[in-house]
Parts: C-alpha cells; structure tokens; sequence
C-alpha cells in the first residue's frame, strides 16, 4: 500500500513538473528579451501571439459513398472469407464505427475483394457488381485516410492545442509517430497500386487521443517564431546603441554578450534543440498531412510553422554573427 502511494506521488510529481516546465518556456524568452531591453536602456518591442483560429471538424469531414452487397450475394462472400467482415460493419455499431476503425476496416475490405476477385469462384454478375464496388473503393481510400488524419477525434484532439511541447510532456509522442508513419505507408502503397500485408493504428488511437502532441508541436514552434523575432528586432533596432572597438565604452556590449551566454545560450537554445528533436521525430511522415484532398486553409499548420520558425532561428543567429564579427569576437566566445 504504502508503494502505491509513493508512486502515485511520484506521478503527481512528474505531472506538475511537466506544467510547470510548460508554463517556464514562454517565461525563459519573456526573460531573454528583457535582459536584451534592460542592457539597451529601451523598452522591449512588443510580443503579441496569435489567437488560434482553429477548423470546426465538420469543415474537415469528406463524406464518402456506401457500396452494399445484396444478401444472397453476401453468401457468397464467404467463399471468399468476407462474410465475417462485411456482416460486422452491418451491425448498428459498425456503422457507426469511428475513423480510425473505418479506415482499417476499408484496407481489409480492399484487400479482402481483390483476394476475392482472383479466386475465379463466383457468378459473372455478382463478380461484376464486385469489381464496381472495389473500384469505387479504390478510388475513395484517400478519402478516408483524409477523414482519419483531419476529422478523426483522436488526431483532431491530437492536432491542436494551445500549450508548449516540453520535453516532460512528451507522452503519446511515439503513438503518434506510429501512427502517421502507417498512414504515410498506406497512401505510398496506395499510389503504386498495392496494399500494405499489415495495417493497425487503431492499437494507438486511444493514448492519442488522450494527448496533444501534434497541436503542442505546432504551437511552440508559432509560438517561438513570434518571440524569437521580437528578440531580433530589438536586437537590430538598437544595434547603434552597442560600442565595440579601442577606445569605446564596451560595456553595454560587454553585458550583452553575458545575456547572449547566459540566457540564449544557456536556456533558449537547449528548449530549440528538444523542440527540434520532437518536430524531427515525425517529419519523414508529416507529409501525408498534405495529400488529403482538403482546401489549404484546412491544412495543419505545422510544416509552414517550422518553415518559419527555422528562418527566424537563423536570422536571430545572423545578428549575433555580425555582431560578433563586427566587435572582433567568435560566436560565444567567453570573456
């Protein structure tokens, strides 16, 4: 009894570590640009994050079309093995089935048919009728696949959120990862033609849906871009305020180079490279968030996110270089 409170205090721990890290981010650039403002002797510029402005999951649903099998023909399905599947998606729970079950149940169907169609065991009209349906369910997987990535209440859940990503909150990241992985691997079959031999995500739906990683992501690399620039703009309004070079009173840039060390080098940098490593865990999968048939005003904004979010890494680090450069110094040279 007494280790199973201890490890119920060790979670609680970890959990209020997490949101107290989370909730540290926005402060540990709040403080950097004050310190920049406080050696200038000017007011900081002004920070202002965008309110979200997220899609409503209705505006992302594709509805597709549903392709039946009359009941005599059904029997005959099971020669081929189907009976089973199709009969479950019949039930009064299967059609109501979420995305993420649909999805998989519509690769199984696919595969189920085109083993079928080759078997050379059925009547020419009910293998006719089938060949029309598979096509039409041919056509329509990327729909669904679309439906799972954006309408989904697992990875709707998952795709928004307007907390930063820390390391200490980090669960449901690999789900995640597996998840879009499965859907990257399907729409690459898929347009060559072929299935994949195993398909799961539903295995990973429920600790996705339970976390925001994909949305925690997104926000702290929009997040970061709005801060980092801020950062660069002050730096750059008042650069003719920094003396460097013999004769000169040095101590201003003196100072900032010890917030430079201290702030950027010791607290900002760090969050950029754990933030880096979560964004890179899923980028060989996060283009299959832009295959879907969806109007780009609905696209997931995370790849346009860290587009900008690295140009703004590298125009504040271009400052600093010139900086440096021009006060005779290298880029974190001590002293």
């Amino acid at each position: 009894m007494k280790g199973a409170k201890s490890a119920v205090l060790i979670g609680v721990c970890i959990v209020l570590l997490g949101c107290d890290n989370a909730s540290n981010v926005e402060s540990k650039f709040e403080n950097y640009l004050e310190r920049l403002a406080n050696v200038q002797q000017k007011d900081t510029v002004s920070v202002v994050i965008p309110e979200p402005n997220y899609p409503r999951k209705r505006e992302l649903f594709q509805q597709a079309s549903r392709q039946t099998v009359g009941l005599i023909d059904s029997l005959q399905l099971s020669k081929c093995h189907l009976m089973g599947l199709v009969a479950e998606r019949n039930t009064v729970l299967g059609k109501v089935q979420d995305q993420f079950r649909s999805l998989e149940y519509e690769v199984a169907l696919l595969r189920g048919l085109k083993s079928c169609l080759t078997t050379n065991e059925l009547r020419a009209e009910l293998n006719e009728d089938l060949q029309r349906i598979y096509q039409i369910k041919w056509q329509e997987l990327p729909l669904h696949i679309s439906n799972t990535l954006y309408s989904s209440d697992a990875l709707y859940s998952n795709a928004f959120s307007t907390d930063w990503y820390t390391e200490e909150t980090n669960q449901g990241l690999y789900s995640l990862q597996k998840v879009l992985q499965q859907l990257s691997s399907l729409d690459t079959f898929y347009h060559k033609g072929e299935l994949p031999e195993r398909f799961d995500i539903v295995s990973f739906q429920e600790e996705i849906e339970k976390y925001d990683q994909l949305g925690r992501i997104s926000h702290s690399l929009q997040s970061a871009t709005v801060h980092l620039k801020a950062s660069t703009q002050q730096l750059q309004q008042y650069d003719s305020l920094i003396f460097c070079g013999k004769n000169r009173d040095t101590t201003k840039y003196r100072r900032l180079k010890n917030v430079f060390q201290k702030y950027y080098i010791g607290e900002i940098q760090p969050y950029l490279a754990d933030l880096n490593s979560a964004y890179h865990m899923l980028s060989p999968h996060i283009d299959i968030l832009y295959t879907v048939n969806l109007d780009k005003q609905y696209h997931h904004p995370v790849q346009s996110a860290y587009t900008e979010y690295k140009q703004a890494t590298i125009s504040h680090a271009q400052y600093w270089m010139s900086l440096f450069k021009r006060c005779g110094d290298q880029v974190g040279q001590s002293g």
